[in-house]
């Protein structure tokens, strides 16, 4: 289990259980929910006494990642759980041999530039990754594509 601290806060690997409320979560935020399921070995819940604060994901498309659907509830943002929730991602992404990451966001650019992003040509987009749901059809197509090399040692 991976977990961290922010205050009383636990940050954990999402399990089968937490479905139903990592979905209403993501329904009510307006992010697609649809085929969590799939993934939920690489999701994380950030919680303290059954009560969720924040979740994010990693969808494993080969040699590249696709970050899924980071959301803070809106009374808990600013507080740096989206990068905490973040950093678990990237860290899972590096244990299982990924060097790249990809997302598709059409409300967080900014935040995901600060975090090492780069907005990438929908045109330019690796195969693995235009075969998901997420880009045929669950996110809109007006959904700006970012990138981010996490090869890189130290970082």
């Amino acid at each position: 289990m991976v977990s961290g601290n922010n205050n009383s806060m636990k940050y954990r690997e999402a399990s089968s259980a937490d479905l139903p409320v990592i979905n209403k979560i993501l329904e009510c935020n307006k992010l697609p929910f649809e085929d969590c399921e799939e993934h939920i070995g690489n999701f994380f819940v950030v919680e303290e006494e059954g009560k969720f604060f924040g979740l994010g994901g990693l969808q494993i498309c080969g040699a590249i990642g696709l970050v899924r659907s980071i959301v803070v509830v809106p009374e808990y943002r600013g507080r740096g759980i989206a990068r905490g929730i973040y950093k678990l991602i990237e860290d899972r992404a590096r244990d299982l041999g990924i060097d790249s990451l990809y997302l598709l966001t059409d409300t967080a650019e900014e935040y995901f530039l600060k975090l090492g992003f780069s907005v990438k040509d929908r045109n330019e987009i690796p195969a693995s990754v235009t075969k998901t749901k997420q880009f045929r059809g669950l996110c809109p197509s007006s959904a700006n594509v970012m990138f981010r090399e996490i090869s890189g040692k130290g970082r």
